[in-house]
């Protein structure tokens, strides 16, 4: 009996409010995840923190709970910034922020700013004083500038994905958004990785006493398989195809580096009768967000991405994640594979590889402890794989039967025996205006030698 009462009783220790214990009763949640546990006292105890902890561990809870637990019903205007780096995390994490505010009864007033989104709609919504704001670094920066965000009254900015909003293209504008803020107020940073130069770029934005918290729990999920595929360049995208026509999978996010081959790549897949839908940086919100839905709703299987655009996303029931482009950097590999195999569900991770990609596959296993298999689709199934490069690579042009002194002989085209009609082959094989001016050429010609008769 004591270990049920404890089992249900697991965040009270942690101290939230009786209106977030029943929040989170409502969502079947009772028992937090080991980056819960070990961050939300240091938040609530108002103190800067960098935390990590795998893809899927619970992290947008570990910093939502402590900022409606602190929030002052009492003052109306934005006591908390979350900073996201794609817009589609950020419209995930409001809507597990709409959900916290709806089961706990907290008025909160959460709000979405994204640059996708018309900013006069975002200004109104701005009227009436959310005390929560969630958005892309740039918007609200921007929104802060006009004075449409009291950052006055902010106490608390978290970045969600960290390490991402940490590069050199981003770290500028969030440096911005800190600095119009009071210096009291507190930062949290939150990533599945972390490495050197992150964490001392985060701490030169921070309080010296600032706290560092990481899960002890894998980087990568527990109960991912990891598959290579050797393939040629040109062979990728039919090696794609047989993987998801031999594998069926419910839901599989293809992963693709550069965003411009993303639309051709659905384009294909769709082309072929596979149900696809694409997330990039062309296509306008309502768009990715029809993409996003149809995909978590099952109304199509695959999603093509690439690592901006999948960054943070949080979908139940994937279970194969197929890398079409070697990720570039080993903490993209992380990112992508996190993407399944979520809440200890068992998931698939396939890349498919030429020769020279293949260490690559080799670089993941040493740095993230993991153990790749090589593979290959036969006859509809992914089966055990020994191929090697002389093997994939393209078969010698067959030569003729005939040899040469056999061959027979190809005679030269004859030539006109009329010079005129040479002339007539020749302007034939010429443009319009070549024509034009041999015509006037010949007109010229003509008439001087009238003229000399």
């Amino acid at each position: 009996m004591e270990k049920k009462n404890e089992i249900k009783n697991g965040f009270v220790p942690l101290g939230l409010s009786p209106a977030l214990l029943s929040a989170l009763e409502k969502q079947d949640i009772s028992q937090p995840t080991e980056i819960q546990h070990r961050l939300l006292p240091e938040l609530l105890a108002g103190k800067d923190v960098i935390g990590r902890s795998e893809t899927g561990s619970g992290k947008t809870l570990a910093y939502l709970l402590p900022i409606f637990e602190r929030l002052d019903l009492s003052v109306r205007g934005t006591q908390a910034i979350i900073l996201t780096p794609t817009h589609e995390l950020a419209a995930q994490v409001f809507r597990q922020a709409e959900l916290l505010q709806e089961n706990s009864g907290i008025d909160a007033g959460c709000t979405l700013l994204i640059g996708a989104a018309g900013i006069a709609r975002q200004v109104e919504r701005l009227k009436s004083k959310p005390r929560i704001v969630i958005g892309s670094t740039g918007r609200i920066l921007d929104l802060i500038r006009r004075r449409k965000i009291q950052a006055h009254l902010v106490k608390i900015i978290v970045l969600d994905e960290g390490d991402r909003l940490l590069e050199d293209g981003n770290i500028s504008d969030v440096r911005e958004v800190i600095r119009a803020t009071l210096k009291e107020r507190q930062i949290a940073i939150l990533s599945a990785s972390m490495g050197a130069e992150t964490k001392e770029r985060a701490s030169g934005l921070m309080k010296p006493d600032f706290a560092v918290v990481e899960a002890e729990s894998a980087v990568v999920p527990k109960g991912l398989s990891h598959y290579y595929i050797l393939s040629p360049p040109r062979e990728k995208f039919v090696n794609l195809r047989k993987i998801l026509a031999g594998e069926k999978p419910e839901k599989a996010i293809v992963f693709l580096n550069n965003p411009e081959n993303i639309e051709v790549t659905v384009d294909k897949l769709c082309y072929h009768g596979i149900k696809a839908a694409g997330i990039y940086g062309t296509a306008g919100k309502l768009e990715r967000k029809t993409a996003l839905a149809d995909f978590r709703e099952g109304r199509v299987s695959v999603l093509v991405a690439s690592d901006i655009g999948s960054r943070g996303l949080d979908i139940e029931g994937v279970t194969h994640i197929i890398n079409l482009d070697v990720p570039e950097e080993p903490t993209h590999y992380l990112h992508r594979a996190g993407r399944c195999g979520r809440k200890g569900l068992p998931g698939t991770a396939i890349t498919i590889v030429t020769p020279y990609e293949r260490r690559w596959a080799h670089k993941y296993e040493k740095t993230w402890g993991l153990q790749f298999v090589q593979k290959e689709m036969s006859y509809g199934q992914l089966v055990n794989s020994s191929k090697t490069k002389k093997d994939i690579a393209k078969p010698a042009k067959k030569k003729s039967p005939l040899s040469a002194e056999k061959r027979p002989e190809q005679k030269a085209p004859a030539r006109p025996k009329n010079s005129r009609h040479a002339n007539r082959q020749t302007v034939e094989k010429l443009g319009f205006f070549e024509k034009k001016a041999r015509k006037l050429a010949e007109k010229e010609k003509n008439r001087q030698k009238h003229q000399k008769k």
